[in-house]
């Protein structure tokens, strides 16, 4: 090689590496979007001048090296795959265009060779067009071949970005600084947030706050990991967060993978919210389920046609004695002999398609080993799969209930009407039962009082016709009480009128109750003509004294306008300031509490006189005695609680008594309170009485 040739090559060498390292530079400080490193095509061309072919693959060569590593480290502004993806496009054209030209080279050096061997330039012009064609023909088979690989990669990216947007559930790629790459269609609905501003943005934006750290966490964990994928449920109930602020369940499927050195994540969601509703509804219908099956006692069972095992749940093993997923002639082991018979033939006949009714009901008894025999009710439905000639039973689903309690109580029911049947019998009062103005029962004592000798004249007639005239209001007003919903009234006398057209005195008890047929009233009755009789004789013959009826008549009189007296005066001397009328209120006070022990005396002599009983509405008697009180009661810091029913009927008392009785009581509980206290006063009925409660919270009486 000539000096001057040797030169120009050292000096095209070295514009080659100047070039090519400003070139690298370059790549290294744009982004990574920009196409700056086509520019190695510049001394690419230059290499081609070199007389030596191999120098232009070998840069081809450096020039592949420098691309990769220009791709690595420039800023990333595009997604290193599509990054990627052109700079391999353009090294594969570099390399055709490098080997075309190379060949074209060689080609035009061989015909450079031919025209200097003129002895073979025929020869060698027709090997340097062969070889040229051959060139041109490889060069564009290559070009052909790149350009199918990119149509097949473009296809192959629309198959897949199709298959991405028409997924049911959200997919979204991340790289490894949770920057959102992808953000399909599915994903766009679940989070309600367009694609357009999700991508590029953190994927914190769709976590609520508080899971935003320990994500970043469990991600950076997963991705140190050698696992490269976890299956959708496999991380458990995650919670998403909607643009509107609105938090949600989910489940997450996730993968990575590392392309030149950057790891990208891809997270496949499902919105579970409907799906936990369901479970949510399905565990209460199963818990409802459950309560029922346990307040009713039931115990449920299953049994598998196919293969002929029963499932029972813990109280339906309870009763038959056996585990659950056995064979039904194993479950039935206990049922007595004499009920076995026809309860297989139950089950058997719902196996039929043709049965009437795919259900049945059957009492039956179980017979346990220990020789203890219980009542059960076996309820059961049969569940029929298929149609037409193919229709067959699959399952019999049934409970069972333990009603030996209730065939005892019915046992007990029977024999205690059959008692009340015989005390009826037997009794010694009259019973009538009435219902809608009519007689519907009457016992032989009743026939005896109206003198009657069948149940037929009696029966069907209206107690009105049975009664006096006089009695009929009275009766009126008792039968509005008993059917208004009052238990009982309280005892009354008289006059019935018997067969014969005479008056009868009577003592006449009521009381309502309901049965299957209705609301009826029983009434039962006693002669009291003999003691009606008595009576009148022994007050023909009663001679009270002169001074008890005085003194029974004061003590009456006298007792509670003093009560009054005494009262008004206290409740003056807590208001007044001057002491000479205060003087004169101690006085009153003084005399009158000395009335009222006179009184006290004269009414224990006045007791020894018979009372005179009538009806009486004892809650006015409680009012009215706690009213004369009102005063004293506030001055000494007595609180009254009065709870008195209703529904209490009219009781046979003398009015007077009762109100000193309350009289008595309410003084005695306010001097054993001076500090006060709290009175209690109560009113209810039980049974055909009332019961009167009258309690204080003072110190009681001493022993």
């Amino acid at each position: 090689m000539s000096p001057p040739l040797e030169k120009s090559t050292r000096l095209g060498a070295g514009a080659v590496v100047l070039l090519t390292t400003s070139i690298f530079v370059l790549d290294l400080l744009t982004p990574l979007g920009w196409a700056d490193w086509l520019l190695y095509f510049i001394p690419l061309v230059l290499t081609l001048q070199s007389p030596r072919d191999r120098d232009s693959y070998n840069f081809a060569a450096v020039v592949t090296l420098l691309t990769a590593l220009g791709g690595y480290f420039s800023p990333r502004d595009i997604h290193p795959a599509v990054a990627l993806m052109n700079r391999v496009f353009g090294l594969m054209v570099m390399w055709g265009v490098t080997w075309m030209i190379v060949r074209q080279k060689q080609a035009r050096s061989q015909l450079v060779g031919a025209r200097a061997a003129q002895a073979q330039a025929e020869a060698g012009r027709e090997a340097a067009v062969a070889a040229r064609e051959l060139a041109e023909a490889s060069a564009t088979g290559a070009i052909h071949r790149e350009s199918q690989a990119a149509r097949e990669l473009l296809l192959s990216n629309l198959r897949l970005d199709g298959i991405v947007q028409s997924a049911m559930d959200a997919i979204i790629t991340s790289d490894d600084r949770m920057q959102i790459l992808l953000f399909n269609e599915a994903a766009e609905r679940m989070f309600q947030c367009p694609a357009r501003e999700a991508i590029g943005q953190s994927v914190d934006k769709f976590l609520p706050a508080r899971f935003r750290e320990a994500h970043r966490c469990h991600v950076e964990e997963f991705g140190r990991s050698r696992v490269t994928s976890r299956k959708m449920g496999q991380l458990g109930r995650v919670l998403g967060l909607r643009a509107n602020g609105e938090e949600f369940p989910v489940e997450a499927a996730i993968s990575h993978i590392v392309v030149e050195g950057n790891t990208f994540y891809t997270v496949i969601l499902r919105d579970i919210t409907e799906r936990l509703r369901a479970e949510e509804q399905l565990r209460g219908i199963e818990e409802r389920s459950r309560l029922a099956l346990e307040a009713g006692q039931l115990g449920a069972w299953e049994h598998d046609v196919a293969t002929d095992l029963v499932q029972l749940d813990a109280r339906a093993q309870a009763i038959y004695r056996c585990g659950t997923g056995v064979s039904l002639g194993v479950m039935m082991a206990c049922v007595h002999p004499d009920d076995l018979h026809a309860l297989q033939e139950l089950m058997t006949s719902t196996h039929r398609p043709d049965a009437p009714d795919a259900r049945f009901t059957l009492e039956c008894r179980m017979q346990y080993p220990d020789g203890e025999v219980r009542w059960m009710v076996v309820r059961a439905q049969a569940f029929f799969e298929g149609e037409g000639e193919g229709l067959r039973v699959t399952r019999v689903v049934g409970t069972t209930q333990d009603v030996t309690a209730r065939k005892r109580v019915e046992h007990l029911i029977r024999q205690s009407e059959e008692r009340y049947r015989r005390l009826v019998a037997v009794s010694p009062y009259g019973i009538l039962v009435v219902r809608a103005d009519r007689v519907i029962f009457a016992n032989d004592q009743a026939l005896k009082l109206f003198g009657a000798v069948k149940a037929e004249e009696i029966v069907g007639r209206s107690p009105f016709e049975l009664f006096h005239q006089d009695c009929h209001d009275a009766m009126r007003e008792r039968a509005g009480e008993l059917l208004g919903g009052s238990q009982v009234t309280p005892m009354v006398e008289e006059r019935i009128i018997k067969q014969d057209g005479l008056p009868m005195d009577v003592e006449v008890s009521s009381a309502g109750f309901s049965d299957e047929e209705g609301p009826a009233i029983l009434v039962m009755l006693r002669d009291i003509s003999e003691r009606k009789r008595l009576q009148d004789r022994l007050r023909k013959t009663e001679r009270i004294a002169e001074l008890g009826t005085v003194a029974s008549g004061m003590a009456h009189e006298i007792g509670t306008p003093m009560n009054v007296i005494l009262g008004r005066a206290e409740y003056l001397m807590d208001r007044v300031t001057d002491e000479t009328v205060k003087r004169g209120l101690q006085t009153i006070v003084a005399q009158v509490e000395r009335i009222t022990r006179v009184m006290n005396q004269l009414l224990a002599f006045a007791r020894r006189k018979p009372p005179e009983r009538g009806p009486l509405v004892l809650r006015e008697v409680i009012e009215n005695s706690v009213e004369m009180f009102h005063e004293r009661l506030a001055k000494n810091r007595v609180q009254v609680e009065m709870q008195l029913d209703e529904a209490c009927p009219k009781v046979q008392a003398d009015a007077d008594q009762m109100n000193q009785v309350l009289i008595n009581l309410i003084m005695n509980a306010v001097h054993a309170m001076p500090e006060g206290g709290q009175l209690r006063i109560g009113m209810a009925q039980a049974d055909t009485m009332v019961k009167l409660t009258v309690a204080d919270t003072g110190c009681g009486i001493p022993p």
